[in-house]
């Protein structure tokens, strides 16, 4: 499992300097691609194709259009600090950080086995646009001395309304429970050729309320087969962490082989450092 690992953290940190398309190109993309794309997801962690790359954490991407605004103006602290995200030394990384964006309005990233699913049974997922959001990425090394797979951890934290906040979790319980037995077929590109695949998703709730006032850690497993023999040709699990303190939702995307006891204290350290912005205050 070693190699498959290597595998995931190679393509994440390649992941690292790619320049996205705008929403609308991406958008366009995501249409053509979305068959390919989650048997290529759940093939990535297996090393039999180098297309993989769409498994790792996705760019902001295009959702449909947000809520018409309200004449309600909210006072309330908006931006996300640095200083309240995690430090390289919370998750043992090098001393660089890479700042992933931040910016207001920009809809909650999902990896894209989710992203796919909530598109046709929890759409109201993907229409939520958080007030605020800053992302980054923690490495390995430093600018001038970066290992090969330097990816660590990825964390994107929204600050939302309150009502939106509140309901956030709930209804991403209420979603994933939904996506159980989530399919769709595609083209699997291998070395002899072209098969017609099968990509099988499931998602578990593996703990709760470890960390602020709501928290998750979530396994996907995904398996892609054959769809004429039936073959197992790719499997794949990955663990996140989705967790509330007051308004506001932090998103953590370890690299493979991080084990869930760290992860949940990582979660623990983050929920604290978001403490110092949250609004209202942490009890």
């Amino acid at each position: 499992m070693r190699e498959l690992h290597d595998l995931m953290d190679d393509v994440r940190s390649d992941l690292t300097v790619v320049r996205w398309p705008d929403s609308h190109e991406l958008r366009r993309r995501v249409r053509r691609r979305r068959q390919r794309t989650i048997v290529v997801a759940v093939a990535l962690v297996t090393a039999v194709t180098a297309s993989a790359a769409s498994l790792a954490r996705p760019p902001h991407r295009a959702s449909p259009p947000p809520p018409a605004a309200t004449s309600t103006v909210d006072a309330s602290p908006v931006q996300i600090p640095q200083s309240a995200l995690l430090r390289p030394e919370d998750v043992g990384a090098g001393p660089d950080t890479q700042n992933d964006g931040e910016g207001a309005s920009k809809p909650i990233d999902f990896t894209f086995p989710l992203y796919f699913c909530f598109e046709k049974r929890a759409p109201e997922l993907l229409a939520v646009r958080p007030r605020y959001s800053h992302g980054q990425t923690l490495l390995l090394g430093t600018e001038s001395d970066r290992p090969d797979r330097p990816y660590v951890l990825g964390q994107a934290t929204y600050r939302l309304t309150a009502s939106q906040a509140t309901t956030f979790l709930p209804d991403l319980r209420a979603a994933l429970k939904s996506c159980q037995d989530f399919t769709q077929t595609g083209e699997y590109e291998r070395p002899e050729g072209t098969v017609e695949a099968r990509g099988h998703h499931n998602w578990s709730i593996v703990a709760s309320g470890f960390a602020g006032d709501d928290s998750i850690l979530v396994r996907h497993d995904a398996v892609a087969r054959n769809a004429k023999t039936n073959q197992v040709i790719g499997e794949s699990n990955a663990l996140l962490v989705y967790l509330r303190v007051g308004e506001l939702i932090t998103v953590l995307d370890p690299r493979a082989g991080i084990s869930a006891d760290d992860l949940l204290r990582i979660a623990t350290t983050a929920a604290q450092r978001l403490c110092t912005i949250a609004d209202p205050p942490c009890r």
